[in-house]
């Protein structure tokens, strides 16, 4: 049986990029992901190797998958075949101080439409939906990091299962 967190050690930015993209097998449209951590805990290279899969497994050119830190916002598309005109959000909220600046970048209609991958999340004060998969990457003292989840919502017990991840 799955836990009800997730409690896993990756062995460097390999294994974090791996991660990502079994992860990003796992998606469906309308999931958020958020990922917590210091700055160069691995956010960053999980959410490339995330958006990376799901680029390639559906044939999509994978060019420059660059952090959204200054941008805020980097969209791709999502290669769903019943989701036309859906996209994969990878979203930087570091510069944001206001939650009312991402309801002028239209978060709020993009919610449940789009996947989105957040870092710091806790700028987003209370626009987190209910079922979302929230992420903590630790740097550990061998350079390992350490992954850990909130309590995860059934669906996402059921989606992580054949990660083996608990």
């Amino acid at each position: 049986m799955m836990a009800d967190q997730i409690d896993h050690k990756l062995e460097g930015p390999e294994a974090t990029t791996a991660f990502g993209h079994s992860l990003a097998r796992l998606l469906r449209t309308g999931d958020m992901i958020t990922l917590s951590g210091d700055l160069g805990a691995g956010k960053s290279t999980l959410a490339r190797g995330l958006i990376s899969q799901c680029l390639s497994d559906h044939g999509l050119p994978i060019d420059d998958i660059p952090s959204p830190t200054f941008t805020i916002v980097q969209s791709y598309p999502w290669p769903g075949e019943h989701d036309q005109g859906r996209e994969i959000w990878h979203i930087d909220l570091w510069r944001i101080d206001d939650p009312e600046e991402l309801i002028e970048l239209g978060f709020e209609e993009a919610l449940g439409r789009h996947v989105m991958v957040v870092e710091w999340p806790d700028r987003l004060q209370g626009l987190l939906p209910q079922d979302v998969l929230s992420l903590n990457l630790a740097v550990e003292n061998d350079g390992a990091r350490h992954l850990t989840s909130g309590d995860l919502a059934e669906t996402w017990r059921d989606r992580l299962r054949p990660l083996g991840l608990g």
